[in-house]
């Protein structure tokens, strides 16, 4: 009896696969067009975003694109906190912290800290903590990298819009509550304990208030006005004055080193001694013995015959 032969069966087997990887092939190829074709779809109905044009799609009306104002509205309400530090290379300090002030003035803000300091080199460097308006904000840090030679940059965005309006909300119950005890208050148709209760809870309330109100303002004030930390330092003096100058750098730095090394000669001493000591003991009992051994070992010899 013959055996059927195996390639027909695979020929046939490898044409059903083909065919069937092929109309799966179709079948995906057709879904991910299908979804290119709604991303594109999503992407033009979109609302704008700043300073970026969407262009109009023939099937949607004038009447469903978004109002003009809403996008500016909701950058409007943005509570942005913006802080930023430079650190410069400057040829003369005193002027460099001037033209600094100057530029803190200029842009509606002012110079909040500022501290000074001579380094080994005889180089003034310092610190100075700038508060300017915050719409003013770039231009007061680009007058800030003109001064000198930028060294590092640092620029930080927070945005506490959402803290501010849990604020607001919690600032605006506060405020209800405190103006229904003052209306119970007012009537004083209720019983003696009943209003000194009210007085107190009006207290408290009043005093959660303020304290709510602070936090406003402290927020108000740090989005209305941006922080800029400038370092300035001058430039490193290649000349030196006196030749002798790098000689007494050496010794102020050799001093400190000749000093560790004899505390630490000391503290390896003082912690080696008593066992320096012990061994010495030990040896001079051992040595003792010794000798006696010897000195025993002579005398039987001397006597034996």
């Amino acid at each position: 009896m013959r055996r059927p032969r195996l390639f027909p069966l695979v020929a046939a087997a490898l044409i059903v696969a083909a065919v069937i990887g092929g109309s799966f092939l179709k079948q995906q190829r057709a879904r991910r067009e299908g979804k290119l074709v709604a991303a594109k779809e999503a992407y033009a109905a979109r609302p704008a975003v700043l300073g970026e044009v969407v262009p109009a799609s023939p099937a949607r009306s004038v009447s469903d694109a978004a109002p003009p104002d809403a996008l500016e509205g909701m950058f409007a309400s943005l509570k942005l906190i913006r802080t930023a530090s430079v650190t410069l290379e400057v040829t003369r300090y005193a002027d460099a912290a001037a033209r600094v002030e100057a530029i803190a003035v200029a842009h509606g803000g002012y110079v909040a800290d500022a501290a000074v300091s001579r380094d080994p080199g005889d180089r003034d460097r310092g610190t100075l903590t700038l508060r300017v308006r915050a719409d003013r904000f770039d231009e007061a840090l680009r007058a800030l990298q003109a001064l000198g030679k930028v060294e590092s940059a640092t620029l930080q965005t927070r945005d506490v819009g959402r803290e501010y309006m849990d604020l607001e909300t919690r600032l605006s119950a506060k405020q209800d509550t405190e103006a229904r005890l003052r209306a119970l208050l007012r009537t004083k148709t209720a019983r003696l304990a009943d209003v000194i209760a009210a007085e107190k809870e009006l207290s408290r309330v009043i005093e959660e208030r303020e304290v709510l109100e602070g936090e406003r303002r402290w927020y108000d004030r740090q989005v209305a006005l941006s922080t800029i930390t400038a370092e300035n330092h001058e430039p490193r003096t290649f000349l030196r004055e006196s030749a002798l100058e790098p000689l007494s750098e050496a010794l102020a730095r050799a001093l400190p080193l000749l000093s560790s090394s004899v505390g630490a000669l000391v503290d390896a001493l003082a912690a080696a001694l008593p066992w320096a000591l012990l061994a010495f003991v030990v040896w001079r009992v051992a040595r003792r013995f010794r000798i006696r051994r010897l000195v025993r070992a002579a005398i039987e010899r001397s006597a034996t015959p």
